[in-house]
């Protein structure tokens, strides 16, 4: 895995709402990191480490994991509406 193009990748997905992609690169880089792999470079400098970077990728995973499962909630009460 290249975790730098699985970032930049699951930026790119979020900007476009695009829910099984962010799905998918969030829970692959979030195994990635679990399993010990070196961590995106995020923001700041690299002096900062590696476990800032890997801290603040993980912090976005989540927080696209989340919106995923908002937009899915949204999306199924709207058809329960209907």
């Amino acid at each position: 895995m290249d975790p730098d193009t699985a970032l930049a990748e699951l930026v790119v997905a979020v900007g476009d709402r695009d829910w099984d992609r962010i799905e998918e690169l969030a829970d692959g880089l979030l195994q990635w990191l679990q399993r010990r792999g070196f961590p995106p470079r995020t923001i700041g400098p690299k002096s900062l480490g590696n476990e800032w970077h890997r801290a603040l990728a993980t912090f976005v995973c989540h927080v696209a994991r989340s919106k995923v499962r908002d937009a899915r909630r949204r999306r199924k009460l709207s058809n329960d509406d209907v």
